[in-house]
């Protein structure tokens, strides 16, 4: 039937399904208080002084509807360019949570300050000038010297040393070769997309000890576009963890949406550009990743790829076959990772409405509000990679413990604000299915959809870089391509040759790595062949 419908059949599919199960949302919403879950929210008084002249910082701190805030004492920390800093306590007001701080700034530079009540905080800025300094002389602002974290950098190196041996030892098997480098590249990019793991926080200038530094070497700059969360990238690299040197997209097309539209504070960053222009960057940087590289992101670069490769090595080694979907279950199970994009996409928007039309669509999206405390970035809610990035993190000491467990967001989740207990059941549910369906979430994943709109259809089909490429007359039908597949994908086998690339390939190279025929199966790049299959039966 999906082969008959076409592609307007199936996105009509999708879209009437996504706009179903928006109808349904909007009218269940129920008007819910502004002061859901525990945070803090200031403002300043001004962004830009002359020093030595004060700054007001005035906000409202909330602890969630069943708590209350008698003798309650929120700390403002005033960060100097040279990285000293004045405390600040000031009590809020019993009933309202309210508090006011005015501090005299007496050195010339951007100032950080941060209002603080236990793990909880905001982040402010503000320039100081000093207008009998000479401006070409700027003083010079000495911060913490770089300190690497041997710890980290032993354990990547030793890591990146055993993967080296493994695909050494795999290069001398005919069957294991590329799958044996694929898996050492694999393992040497997650140290590359985290290596700001390698810094020593410790030694970071961060006067509320209990702020992570995740945005911690994620700062870069496109054609003039300042992107303070990170460059985007179509794979998992999540915006959670700290030290990470690029950002998963799909965060940042739900955040510059729906809360960070407008130009303003972001969650510890400042945009300098309106959330139009931030996503046009995005947007600009997939479609140019999707062309050139395709789903050999899903393949050979995406650390939650990699995870569900070793569930399947463990899976071997316990000796416990695999299984498989039936080939119709299959086909359809693909297509819900289409639908996922499409909703996160259209969530975000009418949660963002207000900012982008002028009109409130769903109640609880104010700042505070219901919808704004639990579903900013819908989807990294129940992303399996975000608990699985920083429950490893923290067991090497970057992130604190009480940001992943103690309650951040009111008695919904239970937990904390880096990981919700949503997140933990859908990584619970991800692995167990990808222990006996070899990478099973992938066959789903938004951002592998995301991928496949600007690699694998028209026009960008016709311009991608890389494709398989099949010879009719050596392909006698063994059958060998699609038993290999991990995402069990049957064009390879089905089709009688030229292009067999599809949407739902990952791009391994196993079936070009087993197929048993001289040439019959081919990587082309730009036309050209760079690597084909072998007869490994000689």
């Amino acid at each position: 039937m999906w082969k008959k419908r076409g592609i307007k059949s199936k996105a009509f599919f999708v879209f009437t399904i996504v706009a179903s199960l928006i109808v349904i949302g909007v009218l269940v919403c129920q008007p819910v208080s502004s002061c859901y879950g525990p945070h803090i929210t200031a403002t300043i008084s001004d962004t830009q002084i002359n020093i030595n002249e004060n700054v007001t910082v005035t906000g409202t701190v909330c602890l969630g509807l069943e708590e209350d805030l008698i003798n309650l004492t929120v700390r403002v920390t005033f960060v100097r360019p040279d990285y000293s800093w004045i405390d600040q306590p000031v009590e809020a007001d019993n009933e309202t949570g309210e508090f006011s701080v005015t501090q005299k700034l007496d050195m010339a530079g951007y100032w950080n300050i941060f209002p603080i009540y236990g793990h909880i905080n905001d982040r402010l800025g503000v320039t100081v000038i000093d207008p009998l300094a000479d401006s070409s002389d700027p003083p010079p602002i000495v911060g913490s010297p770089f300190k690497p974290n041997l710890l980290l950098i032993a354990a990547a190196v030793t890591t990146v040393s055993i993967g080296a041996v493994f695909a050494v030892t795999g290069l001398k098997k005919k069957t294991r070769k590329i799958s044996s480098f694929r898996l050492f590249i694999q393992v040497a990019l997650v140290f590359l997309i985290f290596f700001g793991m390698f810094v020593d926080h410790e030694i970071l200038p961060q006067p509320a000890s209990k702020i992570p530094v995740h945005e911690f070497l994620v700062g870069t700059n496109v054609l003039g576009v300042s992107m303070s969360d990170g460059f985007p990238v179509p794979f998992f690299g999540c915006y959670y963890p700290c030290g990470k040197t690029v950002t998963c997209a799909l965060w940042e097309i739900q955040t510059y949406i729906y809360p960070f539209w407008q130009t303003g504070r972001g969650w510890g960053v400042d945009y300098n550009s309106s959330g139009l222009v931030r996503l046009a960057v995005v947007f600009a940087a997939i479609i140019l990743l999707s062309v050139l590289l395709g789903k050999f992101f899903c393949g050979w670069v995406c650390p939650f790829g990699l995870y569900m490769d070793l569930l399947t090595y463990l899976r071997k080694a316990v000796k416990i076959p695999h299984r498989d979907f039936s080939e119709v279950f299959n086909k359809k199970f693909h297509q819900l990772g289409y639908v996922i994009l499409a909703l996160l996409i259209v969530l975000s928007v009418i949660f963002g409405s207000e900012a982008i039309a002028g009109a409130q669509l769903v109640s609880g999206t104010e700042e505070g509000g219901f919808v704004y405390q639990y579903f900013s970035a819908p989807f990294c809610q129940v992303c399996p990679m975000k608990p699985f990035c920083v429950l490893l993190e923290s067991t090497v000491g970057l992130i604190r413990p009480e940001w992943i467990f103690q309650v951040t967001t009111g008695a919904f989740y239970e937990l904390g604000y880096y990981v919700t207990s949503l997140n933990l059941l859908v990584l619970g549910v991800v692995t167990a299915a990808a222990f006996f369906y070899r990478r099973s979430w992938c066959r789903i994943c938004p951002l592998g959809a995301l991928i496949a709109l600007f690699n694998r259809f028209p026009p960008f089909k016709w311009v991608s870089l890389f494709r398989l490429d099949k010879v009719e007359e050596k392909c006698t039908k063994c059958g060998i391509c699609k038993r290999v597949c991990p995402t069990q994908v049957t064009e390879v086998y089905d089709k009688k040759g030229g292009d067999v690339t599809t949407s739902n390939c990952i791009m391994c190279l196993r079936c070009v790595e087993m197929c048993p025929y001289e040439d019959a199966l081919r990587l082309k790049a730009a036309g050209k062949t760079v690597l084909k299959s072998r007869n490994w039966l000689k």
